[in-house]
């Protein structure tokens, strides 16, 4: 009876020694916040945001660009984006992809000439394709802050560096 009381604890402290090992290999990565850069940004940019589509999406922007050390705007209609980039000095400029043929000119207009980065609400395959053929940066999913952070930091590496753009 004592060899059995004895097999079942050596067991069970076994079984718990090793289950507190196997957390312990991934612990690390589910930690809060780990997956979103929440750290401020070294080369913050000057950003216009115009999604007419969805203003909610374009204030949420605003607010985790701002708290990233961007300096965020968000443009409410057609004229203030083009008030905007008369008047303004801006890095880049998000805005829907439907938008974004038309802002074109514009932009190439203003002074400070921003990267153009369209935003696809929910993208098709064929949507997709047509603006990596027509864009050199956009975000294809929307509702992940990462895709907006990755198509900042792509655009304004080639921006401060023009040999290291890719294409």
């Amino acid at each position: 009876m004592r060899r059995m009381i004895l097999a079942g604890v050596i067991i069970t402290a076994f079984l718990l020694l090793s289950v507190a090992m196997a957390n312990a290999c991934g612990d690390k990565a589910l930690r809060i916040g780990r997956g979103v850069r929440f750290q401020r940004t070294s080369h913050p940019a000057s950003v216009l945001i115009y999604i007419p589509s969805n203003i909610a999406r374009a204030n949420q922007l605003q607010s985790l660009l701002k708290k990233l050390g961007h300096r965020p705007y968000a443009a409410q209609g057609a004229d203030s984006v083009n008030e905007a980039l008369k008047s303004g000095h801006y890095d880049l400029l998000f805005t829907d992809l439907a938008d974004a043929a038309g802002l074109e000119k514009q932009v190439e207009a203003s002074l400070s000439k921003p990267v153009l980065i369209p935003v696809l609400s929910e993208g098709t395959k064929a949507e997709i394709a047509a603006a990596r053929k027509m864009y050199k940066y956009f975000v294809k999913d929307p509702h992940s802050p990462d895709n907006y952070l990755d198509a900042i930091d792509e655009a304004t590496r080639s921006r401060a560096h023009p040999l290291a753009q890719k294409g």
